[in-house]
């Protein structure tokens, strides 16, 4: 029995029954130890079954065929230019000449002397149609404009003199010349040829001392004092000619000296930039038959409109047929 109880105590040890507090009287309703519920054991937490990896399936899929290899692309040479086009010739009459020069030859030297020939030729060509379109077109004519014989460049000069001698005597009335000058040779001389003009023209001339210096009394009888006049003109070398129109406004003619028929042509040239004479007047005291017409003025802003895109390219190159046909269009208006 001893050992019965014994095994008891020690089964109910293992059997980890929950502790109690208390003294033994205290525990008088417990039974005996085979009364006692045994306590259910915990199942341990089962751990998620780890799948193996999977074998790899081999298909039976056909392996793709590898890309090609792009084969390297090599850059075509350009074309060579046109056999014996004006290209052709640029390029190469050279290397022939430096051949013949290098190695001389008898077929070096020749065949040098033959592309030389063969250049000249062309040229010629070149040479005569230009005369031909130019003793036929008035437009492209450097006759139509001035004449290129002596006898007709002289009566131009002549006509063109005449012309220049009336306006300038008719300008008196609306233009006067304003000359500044100090004691130096130049100023001097200067005066003595504005008072011939004064004298031909009767276009008056008012002279400005700058330094105090008096003219010579055959020069110019109208001389004053500069008291702020040359500062206000902004006149910085002397002698300066100026040109005074009759609504106050006044325009250089130029600084330094110049020959009678050079300080005449100024006048008129800037008389006629600032409206005193018209461009017809001005025309008429030059050596020129007429005024060289602005052909870039007149083709240009129509050049394109009428062209058709295939009829030029990314250079604007316009054939020849219908680069003649806006031309005359246009200069026709």
């Amino acid at each position: 029995m001893l050992f019965l109880v014994a095994s008891g105590l020690a089964s109910a040890s293992q059997l980890d029954y929950p502790e109690r507090n208390g003294q033994f009287i205290e525990r008088g309703e417990e039974g005996w130890f085979w009364y006692e519920p045994v306590p259910e054991e915990e199942e341990p937490e089962k751990k998620p079954e780890v799948k193996p990896p999977e074998p790899s399936v081999e298909t039976l899929a056909k392996p793709k065929k590898p890309e090609p290899t792009p084969e390297p692309v090599t850059a075509q040479p350009p074309a060579p230019p046109a056999a014996m086009s004006a290209e052709w010739f640029r390029k190469n009459i050279k290397k022939y000449k430096d051949q013949a020069w290098e190695n001389p030859t008898p077929e070096n030297v020749s065949a040098f002397l033959y592309v030389q020939k063969m250049a000249m030729n062309r040229s010629a060509n070149f040479a005569d149609v230009w005369k031909q379109v130019v003793s036929t077109d008035p437009m492209l004519d450097a006759n139509s404009t001035a004449p290129t014989t002596t006898s007709g460049t002289l009566r131009l000069k002549a006509e063109a003199n005449s012309a220049r001698k009336d306006l300038l005597t008719k300008m008196k009335d609306k233009v006067g010349l304003i000359f500044f000058f100090n004691g130096s040779q130049y100023s001097m001389e200067q005066a003595r040829t504005l008072d011939a003009i004064q004298q031909l023209y009767g276009i008056d001339v008012l002279a400005v001392s700058t330094d105090g210096s008096t003219l010579p009394e055959d020069a110019l009888a109208k001389v004053v004092m500069d008291q702020g006049q040359s500062q206000v003109m902004g006149v910085r070398q002397v002698p300066a000619t100026f040109v005074a129109f009759n609504d106050n406004t006044t325009k250089p003619i130029g600084v330094g000296m110049f020959a009678r028929p050079l300080m005449e042509n100024r006048i008129l040239l800037v008389a006629q930039m600032n409206g005193a004479i018209s461009d017809e007047e001005y025309m008429a005291t030059q050596k020129q038959l007429k005024k060289e017409e602005d052909l870039i003025g007149a083709v240009a802003p129509n050049a394109y409109a009428s062209v058709k895109p295939d009829q030029t390219d990314e250079d604007g190159f316009i054939p020849a047929p219908e680069l003649l046909r806006i031309i005359r269009q246009e200069t026709n208006k």
